[in-house]
Order: structure tokens, then sequence, then C-alpha cells
């Protein structure tokens, strides 16, 4: 499919991608958990375009989506405008599981949980990120040699990948992509209201405190959901030809593994 050579190629993705989450970030459905969890489509939409469209393209295309969302519909912008920055997290965790530059993601947990442990609320409730802690471990796995050549080679969606292994490939990438958001969006959170509404160090983390039983039950789900449509989708792209993930058919992803690096 000679179109997919073309330097536009990847911008068009990028383009379609982005109204792609930006419808889906604006279903007006939530799958409550827990009571006061809650997930949005967008949460499902962000690691998908991030696995499809790369590290780079596909972040690009959640930042432009979520803008767009947020001006439509400024209710979703919990944290304003800096609320782009965990969604794209998830985008880029998704995509750059597969790449070299898969070391940022362990990289940018460590970062957000120091940002959360040294906040005006981080000493009142460390426990916080104990399930963001253990999915930091689990993201480990992928740059362990060995363990992280079997669980990325699936993710190249050969036509004859291990469709076992790839399962559970699939799972931890969606697992450490939907907790990555929210680990992000915590860090940032914590400042965020401390400044912009001023809320005082006990207030603020009696309302963190209460996403601690809940999190980890809205994330696990929101992985499983998304482990699913990216299970489907690797089934079907591994038959087909259609350029998808972006990377398997150019050098647009400077940083994409090749055979001899797995």
């Amino acid at each position: 499919m000679g179109y997919t050579r073309s330097l536009a190629y990847p911008w068009a993705l990028t383009g379609i991608f982005a109204a792609v989450h930006l419808v889906i970030t604006l279903i007006p459905f939530t799958i409550a958990i827990g009571g006061s969890g809650e997930i949005s489509f967008g949460l499902v939409s962000a690691p998908m375009v991030g696995f499809l469209v790369g590290p780079f393209f596909g972040v690009l295309a959640v930042i432009i989506g979520s803008l767009i969302a947020m001006f439509i519909n400024p209710s979703i912008a919990i944290l304003g405008l800096f609320t782009v920055i965990a969604t794209a997290a998830g985008a880029f965790a998704a995509g750059a599981m597969r790449t070299k530059i898969r070391v940022a993601i362990p990289l940018l947990f460590l970062v957000s949980m120091g940002m959360f442990l040294i906040s005006p609320i981080g000493p009142i409730i460390p426990e916080f990120i104990l399930f963001h802690f253990i999915i930091f471990l689990l993201s480990l796995l992928f740059i362990v040699p060995g363990i992280g050549t079997k669980l990325i080679e699936p993710l190249r969606l050969d036509r004859n990948f291990n469709r076992a292994s790839g399962l559970v490939s699939l799972w931890l990438l969606s697992i450490v992509a939907v907790a990555l958001d929210n680990v992000v969006g915590s860090a940032i959170g914590v400042y965020y209201f401390s400044i912009a509404f001023g809320m005082d160090p006990t207030t603020l983390a009696g309302l963190f405190a209460l996403g601690i039983p809940v999190i980890p039950l809205e994330r696990l789900f929101g992985s499983i959901v998304v482990g699913a449509i990216l299970v489907g989708l690797a089934e079907a792209l591994a038959r087909t030809n259609f350029g998808l993930p972006l990377s398997r058919i150019g050098k647009y992803e400077l940083f994409e593994l090749g055979e001899d690096e797995i």
C-alpha cells in the first residue's frame, strides 16, 4: 500500500485519531466504580491511539483531541489545561512500550510519585501511591533483559505472534498506561488544587484518601477494557496491511526497536 509511505500519512493519521479521541472523550457516559470513581471513555481511547499511532504522533493526536474536547465541554478539564498532560501520559506509555524509549515509562512513574511524596499532602497519605508503585514494578518487566524481550515481541504484531503471550503483554501495557495517566494526574492535581483553590493540606489529603480504595478497582477495570480492545485490534492488524501500528510501515517512530534489538 504505497500511500502509507507518504510523509503526509502519519500527519493524516494524527488528525484522524485526534478526531476519534475527541468524539470518544465527549461521549456523556461513564462507568461508576465503587460509588465515587468513574472511568470515562477518554481513558480507553488515549492508550488505544498511542498504541496505534506511536509515542509521538499518538501523543500529539491525544493532546489535540483533548484540548478541543475541553473547550467544547470545560467540565471535563478537572485540572484545567494540565488535564491533557495526564491523558497524554497514558498515550505515551502505550505507544512507547515497544520502542527504545520505553525506559522513560518507569522514570515517569518515579518522577510523578516523587512529586506526590514531596507535596504538602505526601507525608500525610503516602499510601496513596502504593497501587502506582506496584504498577511501576510491573512496568520494569518491559526493560528487564529476557523478560522484556518476551513481552515486547508480541507487540510487533507479526502475523504469527504468540497469542497467549500477546494477551499478557497487551494487558500489562494497558494497566501501565492507565495507571501512569492516573499518577501523573494525581501529582499535578496536588499542586493544582493547592495553588488554584488554596486548599489546605489536611482537606486535600482527605479528598485524595477517598480515592485510595477506588483507584485500583477503577484502573484494573479500565485496563481490562483497554486490553480487550487492543487484543481485538492486534488480531485484526496482524492479518492486514493497513500500516498500523504506524511504526510498522516506515521510520516515522525513530525509536522503534528493530528485530535484532528485541
